[in-house]
C-alpha cells in the first residue's frame, strides 16, 4: 500500500514537472508488477502538456495499460489543467 501511495506522488510529480521519462518508468514498473492504472490516471495526464500528454498515451497504449475507448482531440490539445478543472 505504501508502494502504491509512493509511487501516485512520484507520478503526479513527474506530471507537473513535464518528466514524460519518468511518467513512462512508472508506467513500466506498473506493467511489471502486474498493476492496473491508478484510477485518477486522467487527471495526471490532463495536468501534463499537450504534447507529453500525447505521448504518455501513446506508451500507454502501446505497452497495453489503457485500452479503453479514445480520448477525444480537445482532450489531447488541450493546456494542462490543474486536477480541479479537469472534467469527469
Amino acid at each position: 500500500m505504501r508502494a502504491a501511495v509512493m509511487g501516485m506522488a512520484f507520478v503526479a510529480s513527474a506530471a507537473s514537472a513535464g518528466g514524460i521519462e519518468a511518467y513512462r518508468q512508472q508506467a513500466s514498473e506498473w506493467l511489471l508488477t502486474g498493476q492496473r492504472l491508478p484510477r485518477d490516471y486522467r487527471v495526471e495526464l490532463m495536468a501534463m502538456e499537450s504534447a507529453d500528454r500525447i505521448s504518455a498515451i501513446a506508451y500507454l497504449r502501446r505497452i497495453g495499460l489503457l485500452t479503453g475507448r479514445a480520448w477525444s482531440l480537445d482532450d489531447l490539445l488541450r493546456d494542462p489543467v490543474r486536477p480541479s478543472e479537469v472534467p469527469e
